[in-house]
């Protein structure tokens, strides 16, 4: 936003009364014919009026100015100006993966239909993350597991969960005895409206893309762009020997899928130097488990305590731009769990043992969560 000063300058917005004595003063002064100015009068209501109009048109102007530069723009302007750049907002995508399913007895042949519904349980708020088949899918007499592909219902990065979280099917699979969704499921990140501070730091650095050969930030700026990546990061001081640039891409879902990986080499290649040697590779996922205690009164409900502590946890670990993905404090376990459950008398945390500080090129996701609570 342009600072209120500069617009003071640039186009004042008059007060309302001081506008209205000029106004009179100046109609007295030519000799107008009119001179009840009192307030109720119809004279006086068509000028307040006039001046209310007046003092909207200049608070619009205001509102146009800011918007005509792209480090003031918002919202849909932003949206506008990035055309000028050649540059469009990242639309949401939804999530695609594979779910596990197995069973003990291998004995009938399992029909698996296309929009079979999938899904998580209900969290603290009762809502639920729902998957749909996208095929017809048949486990012969002999298997005991197969995985089927699936499509998040909507779109959004919430859909790239962890591990062991879709347990679950709408709809009664006779003989199959577990449904999960294991390491590595999905296939293609799911990911969010690009936020429009993204967008514009993309605008931004479009001048980077002006150099005739590629530099770091044209490379970043570029790669950036492919929708489901969340950002990307450049070694470019010859990491594998003189000419090698490595691309390191951290996705909505944290580990980069493979198609993800295709799809930012595509874009990479196009404006490579002439003797860049380019390897476009995915950030390291380090899974961390959780073990932690929750001590609460003696005479405390604890109903649904865990359900509500395992949902922060959850949350906290969730892949987005405004968390140090590297990084994770006991302190921010501690204070997000008290900070939301209120009847907590402490919180000890034995997993992780210390706080754990990672390189640049690794991101913490959750791994298992243990819970216990004791009463003090």
């Amino acid at each position: 936003m342009i600072d209120e000063k500069i617009l003071d300058e640039i186009l004042p917005v008059p007060d309302r009364e001081e506008l209205k004595n000029e106004l009179q003063e100046e109609l007295i002064e030519e000799g107008f014919n009119i001179t009840n100015f009192s307030s109720g009068g119809i004279f006086y209501t068509l000028m307040m009026i006039l001046i209310q109009i007046r003092i909207d048109l200049l608070k619009l102007l205001r509102v146009v100015l800011n918007n005509m530069f792209i480090r003031h723009a918002e919202g849909i302007w932003l949206e506008l100006k990035a055309g000028d750049f050649s540059k469009k907002r990242k639309q949401p995508t939804k999530t695609w993966g594979y779910i596990t399913l197995r069973r003990e007895k291998a004995e009938e042949v399992v029909r698996i239909s296309k929009g079979d519904v999938f899904k998580t349980d209900q969290d603290i708020n009762g809502e639920e993350l729902r998957y749909l088949a996208v095929e017809d899918t048949l486990m012969q007499k002999d298997l005991k597991g197969i995985k089927v592909l699936v499509e998040a219902e909507k779109e959004g990065s919430m859909y790239n969960v962890p591990p062991g979280q879709i347990k679950r099917s709408l709809t009664h699979i006779e003989g199959i005895d577990e449904i999960t969704n294991e390491e590595k499921w999905i296939s293609k990140e799911g990911s969010d409206l690009e936020d429009i501070e993204s967008l514009r730091s993309r605008i931004l650095n479009s001048w980077a893309e002006l150099s005739t050969y590629p530099i770091k930030d044209k490379y970043k700026n570029v790669c950036e762009s492919v929708p489901g990546v969340l950002f990307v990061r450049v070694d470019d001081l010859h990491p594998r020997g003189q000419g090698t640039v490595d691309i390191i891409v951290t996705s909505t879902a944290g580990a980069a899928t493979q198609s993800l990986l295709d799809q930012v080499k595509v874009e990479a290649e196009k404006i490579k130097g002439p003797y860049d040697n380019l390897l476009v590779k995915s950030s390291e996922v380090v899974s961390q488990d959780v073990d932690i205690i929750l001590q609460i009164p003696e005479d405390a409900n604890e109903e649904g305590l865990q359900e509500r502590a395992n949902s922060i946890i959850i949350d906290l670990f969730k892949i987005k731009k405004d968390r140090e993905l590297n990084k994770l404090y006991k302190d921010d376990i501690i204070f997000n769990l008290r900070k939301d459950i209120q009847i907590l008398k402490s919180v000890k945390v034995l997993l992780p043992t210390e706080d754990v500080l990672l390189s640049n090129d690794k991101v913490i996701v959750l791994g298992s969560v243990k819970i216990s609570i004791q009463r003090v």
